[in-house]
């Protein structure tokens, strides 16, 4: 015998179709509502006595199929990063010891942090705003602030896009245009001559860089027409939501790894890769002792996973509600470490075989050095004369019995480690470091598309993450009553406006302050916040929440990883706040009569403009915290009044807090912004 019977407002997106269908059409069809799986699966039925609990679904769709929603992780974590940064990282910390701290951070912090955000977005089928509020209305301003960070990150990171995109268009010739350095009127540039061919064609053909931040000088034309299409492409991949950027994260998930197998057979089949690779593999136990090393593992672990971007909380918004998240995240989580460390085996085949070369050529022009101050021909001095008097600073010559000082020949006396040793990261590696590499190759134009195209799918892989963070996030705005279409239009058309002063002739140093402040100090705050957020709500509700997901419950591992993350993340941002102090940041700025780049602080503007990118991130958690306060503090004022009642749900007007119902509403399903309609649902008793 049923019960007695309670009504319970709920979203009528929120319902399966079986529901929907009774409160908009009575010429309901049983037939079709029993084959409807969602309604299958959730066993309903008429004569049903038990209380019907239905899961909410993301109104603005869902993944296609769970493939893309793993894919689509893996393109947002494995990034350029992994490729640039990671295998740097290795050889500056000790080689193979760095990944002792790398894999404590992983388990500590990394994987905790990533299952947190991917299993909040999950449950509750909402972006960062609506899932943030929910753990507390003090802290839905992380969801803005996950918002603001990502389209700033967004914006430089699109530009490294674009210096790829470059590279990748100027791949398809004969010859590498930075395979030689230019010639004017019969004579070699003056530029090009003190450095190299591939470090001038980066800093004067692709950035025409000036010689300080504070000289931004003329735009590049090139480099405009190369971000704007960037945008373009960026904004095809979005404008129709997960239905668009699914189809391509087959691509982009799935090249990098191709090309990456491809360059690691030609790598070990290089001369050089084996001592690249015993380089980078041979670890230095002393480097343990080191606090920078394990602060080093923790940010690159942090940054790796997108952890605080908004992203991951927006992906798993559009997965099924009983989707098993754990496997997923353990399994992108391990996808991602692995790849960082497939990444640095391939790198340093590459870059031990550059450090081979160079140190031939080194020794060939020793060779030349010692030869000619004997008067003799070059076979007569092989490579251990050259060896031992660079070792023993004097040498005998046996056939004229002379003694020959090295340093009155002024020997370079190259040595293989050292060359190894000096490696670069980032756009170092990239653009000057591994193009000279290339050169070496057998037909360099393949070998250089191929790698500019794997940076290219790996770039455009997490570009669409982050914005996606973004636009989901404005989606469930109310107050925005645009359709997906227009409000990707604006983001993307926006952001345009704003990258110009990236490509200006200063647009490199400008991209260092943005990633430094906007992109590092921001996010390590904001999830700090997280964390707090978690405290708040309550670890052991938030595991009820994932047992209602249809999961196991979170044993004792995620428990006290959960429980040490915010000590995690504010020493994380303590550490980083007393190096700043200690070692004030600098740029490199390239000096064109020296050939050379030349470390330099940032002036009181760029820290300005850095500082303002840290408080436009952070600002909003307190603000919407004090909102609300007093908000609820009115609230309670006017009860005590009694010029309040009670709502409709049964919560006392002091629990209602007017900034919680303007910011994060769900919108329709074609994202304008509309109010849902809501249909009483009896729930018996």
């Amino acid at each position: 015998m049923m019960g007695r019977k309670k009504e319970k407002e709920l979203p009528l997106q929120s319902l399966p179709p079986k529901h929907k269908s009774r409160a908009e059409d009575n010429d309901y069809k049983e037939s079709e509502a029993n084959d409807d799986p969602a309604v299958q699966q959730l066993n309903i039925s008429d004569e049903s006595t038990e209380e019907v609990v239905i899961p909410h679904t993301n109104p603005l769709g869902q993944w296609g199929n769970q493939i893309q929603f793993v894919l689509s992780l893996v393109a947002a974590s494995v990034g350029l990063g992994n490729i640039w940064r990671f295998p740097y990282l290795c050889q500056q910390h000790g080689g193979g010891v760095f990944l002792i701290p790398y894999t404590l951070m992983l388990f500590l912090e990394g994987i905790p942090m990533f299952y947190l955000e991917v299993a909040a977005g999950q449950r509750r089928q909402k972006g960062p705003i609506g899932v943030w509020k929910e753990k507390s209305p003090y802290m839905a301003g992380i969801g803005i602030g996950n918002c603001v960070v990502s389209f700033i990150i967004g914006l430089y990171y699109n530009v490294i896009i674009t210096w790829c995109l470059f590279y990748f268009g100027n791949s398809f010739q004969a010859e590498l245009p930075w395979a030689k350095c230019p010639v004017d009127n019969g004579t070699v540039v003056k530029e090009c001559e003190l450095s190299d061919s591939t470090t001038y064609f980066w800093h004067r053909e692709a950035l025409n860089a000036s010689p300080s931040i504070e000289e931004p000088g003329v735009m590049n034309w090139k480099m405009t027409l190369c971000l704007f299409s960037t945008w373009v492409v960026c904004y095809l991949c979005l404008c129709r939501g997960i239905k668009s950027a699914g189809k391509v994260v087959y691509v982009v998930s799935i090249v990098p790894y191709v090309i990456l197998t491809i360059f690691l057979v030609r790598g070990l089949m290089l001369p050089g890769a084996s001592s690249g690779l015993a380089h980078i593999l041979t670890p230095k136990w002393e480097k343990l002792g080191d606090p920078q090393v394990w602060l080093d593992a923790a940010t690159q672990i942090f940054f790796s996973f997108g952890v605080a971007f908004g992203y991951l909380v927006a992906f798993a918004s559009y997965s099924r509600h009983n989707n098993d998240c754990r496997r997923d995240v353990l399994l992108v989580s391990f996808t991602n470490y692995a790849t960082s460390i497939f990444a640095s085996v391939v790198i340093f085949c590459v870059l031990g075989f550059k450090a081979h070369t160079n140190f031939n050529d080194c020794l060939m022009r020793d060779r030349l050095v010692i030869a000619d101050y004997w008067g003799s021909n070059i076979s007569s001095v092989n490579d251990s004369v050259v060896f031992e008097m660079c070792n023993n600073s004097t040498y005998t010559n046996n056939t004229n019995a002379s003694v020959i000082n090295e340093s009155s020949m002024k020997l370079e006396c190259c040595q293989l480690t050292k060359l190894l040793d000096t490696s670069a990261q980032g756009t170092g590696l990239a653009f000057i470091v591994f193009t000279q590499a290339m050169l070496e190759f057998p037909a360099p134009p393949f070998w250089s598309v191929i790698f500019f195209l794997m940076l290219l799918t790996l770039g455009v892989g997490s570009q669409i993450a982050i914005i996606e963070g973004v636009i989901t996030t404005l989606c469930h705005i109310k107050a925005i009553r645009l359709r997906r279409e227009i409000i990707t239009g604006i983001v993307c058309g926006l952001s345009f406006l704003i990258c110009l002063i990236f490509v200006t002739q200063a647009g490199e140093y400008w991209v260092k302050v943005f990633d430094a402040y906007g992109g590092s100090l921001s996010l390590m705050i904001i999830a700090f916040f997280e964390a707090i957020a978690l405290w708040i709500y309550g670890i052991d509700k938030f595991s009820k929440d994932i047992e209602a997901m249809g999961q196991k419950k979170p044993n004792l591992y995620w428990i006290i990883t959960w429980r040490l993350a915010p000590f995690l993340m504010f020493a994380m941002f303590a550490a980083s706040i007393v190096g700043q102090i200690i070692n004030p940041d600098k740029y490199s700025a390239w000096r064109a009569d020296k050939g050379e780049s030349v470390k330099v602080e940032y002036p009181v503007l760029a820290r300005l403009v850095g500082s303002f990118l840290v408080i436009i991130v952070t600002i909003w958690v307190p603000v919407v915290a004090l909102i609300h306060a007093i908000s609820k503090r009115r609230r309670n004022l006017q009860n005590e009044d009694g010029a309040v009642p009670d709502d409709d749900s049964g919560h006392s007007s002091n629990e209602v807090d007017d900034l919680s119902n303007e910011l994060p509403l769900d919108n329709d399903d074609n994202g304008q912004g509309e109010t849902s309609s809501t249909i009483p649902v009896l729930e018996t008793k």
